[in-house]
């Protein structure tokens, strides 16, 4: 068992427990309260589902070092290693570079369309942190540290477009039902800006998906499935 593997596994599945676990709430009264309580709750929020994925992701991570498998040979790998590297490649670091990409792309054009200046008197910049530059740094870390299997092919982008897709749905209803838009930048955009905004947030989602393989060989070679040894680095 890798120490520093298990130890980078503990460190993030532990900051995200912490995050999740942290009780946050608008201030009573606030323009925030009602919106954040409304339909869904938290589970409206993509940050909040992403870290729940990341969450369970890395608390994998953690059982597949104590009692899982490392192997290189995919015979030889575990149902925990294989879980673990299917919803690595496929979601979680897709999932988690877009998040973080995204958010922080849209606060630095303007911070009022994703995340208002306002939110900082009760939610912590800790917080904030964790729950949108934690999911690529943390993905990042996994995919340069630990070797994974991933898919071949077009069922590579499946998971991904499923995962959109339900998740569009799921904002598109509230909007619907409840009567607003989970995030601002939604409310200064008409019909067809909203329609062109969402199909091109599904271009990075791909692209994510795309190039976590080819990152992957860049750093552990081509031949990993046979060897698990990263590129460079000798027998």
């Amino acid at each position: 068992m890798e120490i520093l593997q298990t130890l980078l596994h503990s460190a993030v599945f532990g900051g995200y427990v912490y995050g999740l676990y942290y009780d946050v709430k608008p201030p009573q009264g606030s323009e925030y309260e009602s919106a954040f309580w409304a339909m869904g709750g938290r589970f409206k929020y993509l940050t909040f589902l992403d870290a729940l994925l990341q969450c369970g992701f890395f608390g994998l991570c953690v059982l597949n070092d104590f009692i899982g498998s490392e192997s290189p040979v995919y015979a030889r790998r575990s149902l925990l290693q294989r879980l673990r590297d299917w919803l690595f490649t496929t979601l979680v670091l897709p999932m988690g570079v877009f998040v973080s990409c995204i958010f922080w792309a849209l606060y630095a054009v303007d911070r009022e369309l994703i995340f208002p200046a306002s939110l900082d008197s009760w939610f912590p910049g800790w917080l904030n942190h964790i729950m949108h530059t934690l999911p690529a740094i943390g993905a990042i870390a996994e995919l340069y540290s630990v070797c994974h299997c991933f898919q071949k092919g077009i069922k590579m982008y499946y998971p991904i477009l499923v995962a959109y897709f339900l998740y569009l749905s799921w904002i598109c209803y509230i909007a619907y039902a409840a009567g607003f838009w989970v995030y601002p930048v939604f409310e200064v955009l008409d019909m067809k800006g909203r329609t062109i905004f969402l199909a091109a947030l599904l271009l990075p989602n791909l692209l994510f998906v795309h190039l976590g393989p080819k990152l992957h060989n860049k750093i552990w070679g081509s031949s990993t499935k046979s060897q698990g040894k990263r590129k460079g680095k000798k027998e």
